[in-house]
């Protein structure tokens, strides 16, 4: 590949050493069944589902830089619309890779929109959606390409401006809403049933998938030693994150005290989980969120340095919310006598989580070498 030097073949020859560990164990998956990770009949989803969560979000939130570009005119955003485009396409693509290996066997996976097919089911729902979000991303990533190509004639750029606008309520109200909701109709789990989690999953949706496209922005201009965005783009990117992070911690915070005020048995069971046996991850979420909006409300916050660290935080403050949602909202008993319930990844567990993380990271770092990213004019003034 051009312009690839000796650093970025070590990097993607880590990668592939983690995608093989992973690939390794879950092969031990398919031939010995699920005893082999720490998941169990009384709690059977685990950090499998929290990454199909995490990335769900992620995919969804890196819409709103096409939304900035084609809906408000932000044209200094688009250096980052293809970036965004692609890295929202391999997370949602990442995301069902976590259903198929939680699935056991993958071929289950077409159960649901082939053979078991209830229009009622939200799992139709939400299955089908990926798919068609997919399609979304694919198509408005060809166009994008051509514009960027210089091949693209009046009607393929509006054609990719209106996916690009399309893209974000179907990420969020479709798709991620639509997944939360999963959890949220689950009556027997104090902690899901609620009408606030598919909005909660969608306010931080935005945050986690805007922060990653941050992310994306500052690492690729410190490896490449180039401003991708202006300064000025980059304070804009801060204050918008700043907002996105205050709407998540306010949901947050409020879903927590109800838990701990309404006092209920099973709400004072999860209360006592998640503050003394996940107090880490607890600490992470609130925590988080709180650090790096007090980060972003100072202007050294929003350079590409404060923004960098920010948003690295947010992630984690996000990935351990989806740990705690999926994993303690499990572990209260359904009925007396069930005793105290535990979740334990194994290690095999979270070396396929790392694989499938490894995929993504090694499939984004490839593309980008491989697809325009942004339009280039040469001296000639020829376009490529």
């Amino acid at each position: 590949m051009k312009n690839a030097g000796r650093s970025f073949y070590i990097f993607i020859t880590i990668l592939l050493a983690i995608i093989g560990w992973g690939g390794f164990n879950w092969l031990r998956f398919l031939t010995h069944g699920p005893g082999l990770t720490g998941s169990s009949d009384v709690v059977p989803w685990g950090i499998f589902i929290s990454g199909l969560a995490y990335f769900i979000g992620v995919s969804a939130g890196a819409t709103i830089i096409g939304l900035l570009i084609h809906a408000f005119g932000r044209e200094d955003y688009a250096p980052m619309g293809i970036r965004a485009i692609l890295l929202g396409l391999l997370c949602i693509f990442g995301a069902t890779q976590f259903v198929l290996v939680d699935l056991g066997v993958p071929f289950r996976g077409l159960k649901v929109p082939l053979i078991l097919h209830n229009l009622t089911s939200l799992f139709l729902i939400s299955s089908s959606s990926y798919y068609g979000f997919m399609a979304i991303l694919s198509a408005e990533l060809y166009f994008t390409v051509k514009i960027t190509r210089g091949k693209a004639n009046e009607r393929d750029e509006k054609i990719a401006k209106w996916l690009g606008i399309l893209a974000v309520p179907y990420a969020l109200f479709v798709v991620h809403a639509f997944t939360g909701s999963i959890f949220g109709v689950v009556k027997a789990r104090e902690m899901w049933n609620t009408p606030m989690l598919p909005v909660h999953f969608v306010i931080s949706a935005i945050a986690s998938g805007f922060a990653m496209v941050i992310l994306v922005a500052v690492i690729t201009s410190k490896i490449e030693k180039r401003e991708i965005l202006t300064s000025k783009t980059f304070d804009h990117m801060g204050r918008l994150l700043a907002f996105f992070v205050i709407s998540t911690l306010f949901l947050d915070f409020f879903d927590y005290f109800i838990l701990r005020y309404s006092g209920t048995k099973e709400a004072m069971e999860i209360w006592h989980i998640l503050t003394e046996r996940y107090t880490i991850l607890f600490v992470m979420n609130i925590g988080g969120l709180t650090l790096a909006f007090l980060i972003l409300l100072f202007k050294r916050g929003r350079t590409p340095n404060g923004l960098l660290i920010a948003a690295s935080i947010i992630q984690l403050a996000i990935i351990a919310y989806r740990i705690d949602l999926v994993s303690v909202g499990q572990l209260a008993p359904l009925y007396p006598g069930m005793g105290e319930l535990y979740y334990y990844p194994t290690l095999s567990e979270i070396s396929v989580a790392l694989g499938i993380v490894a995929l993504i990271i090694l499939l984004y770092t490839v593309l980008s070498k491989i697809i325009p990213m942004e339009e280039v004019v040469p001296e000639s003034g020829v376009w490529f």
